[in-house]
């Protein structure tokens, strides 16, 4: 989390973005399936703070934040430099390469 400031940008690495739940405000957090990503991440720009800083404290212990799959940050510079710091980061929802499967068609 950066430091005290009135909004932040917010960048989500889950497929379908994220809302989050803070200080009585509800925030649609974008995520990888948007239009607009740096690194892979889906950024969210003018995040109210109490918002952020009520979820984040909430979900601390949370592997999203944990892993930064998740996170705040308040400018955009430093969110090109926390993306692109996490860009290797999986989130366990990936789409699978058929080629490194082991399952076979049907035979009929």
């Amino acid at each position: 989390m950066a430091g005290k400031s009135s909004a932040y940008v917010i960048g989500c690495k889950l497929p379908s973005g994220l809302i989050i739940n803070g200080s009585g405000q509800q925030v649609k957090l974008a995520g990888a399936n948007d239009s607009l990503l740096i690194n892979g991440f889906g950024i969210t720009r003018d995040v109210p703070a109490d918002a952020w800083d009520a979820f984040a404290k909430t979900f601390a212990d949370h592997l999203l934040i944990k892993n930064g799959l998740v996170f705040a940050v308040s400018d955009e510079k430093s969110a090109q430099s926390a993306s692109k710091e996490m860009a290797g980061q999986k989130t366990g929802l990936e789409q699978l390469d058929p080629s490194k499967q082991s399952t076979k068609p049907d035979k009929e």
